[in-house]
């Protein structure tokens, strides 16, 4: 991943009722390796790990549990979560030539499902600390998680 990928917000229709304006999500395009079939990811800047969908595990080839179980609370839910090693792509924006990125990182398996309209919710361990993601008015970036030290030498963590 070589440049910024340029994404915009996803609408799921949420809040309509309480504000005028529409809840924006960052949603980037994800697949298992291999797979045909894609999925819409949220960023969640204040989620501790990646969260899968039993939907985006029947996909992967080679999801590896480990022994670790998360209890989490997502959307006034509690959760008692398994956690395994899985490879993930990233899909560049439409339309572009590029190749998704691929990596593999940990996620906690969620069920049920807490989020129509997606199968996966980026945290910070297993994607914000893979990738710089830039956060405007308009839309967002994806960058190689290099780009932030780069950018900022002397910033905390680099």
């Amino acid at each position: 991943m070589a440049d910024a990928w340029l994404y915009n917000y996803t609408d799921f229709g949420e809040g309509r009722d309480q504000s005028p304006r529409p809840v924006l999500r960052a949603t980037v395009p994800v697949s298992a390796p291999g797979s045909r079939r894609s999925f819409s990811a949220i960023i969640d800047t204040g989620g501790p790990i990646n969260l899968v969908s039993n939907a985006f595990i029947e996909t992967a080839t080679a999801a590896v549990p480990t022994d670790e179980r998360l209890i989490l609370r997502l959307g006034g839910r509690r959760f008692d979560a398994p956690v395994v090693t899985i490879a993930f792509a990233l899909h560049p924006p439409v339309p572009s030539p590029a190749a998704p990125r691929l990596w593999t990182g940990l996620a906690a398996v969620i069920d049920p499902w807490p989020h129509e309209g997606t199968a996966v919710i980026f945290g910070q361990t297993g994607f914000l600390d893979q990738f710089t993601v830039t956060f405007g008015p308009q839309g967002f970036t994806v960058e190689d998680g290099s780009t932030f030290a780069a950018r900022f030498s002397g910033a905390p963590g680099s």
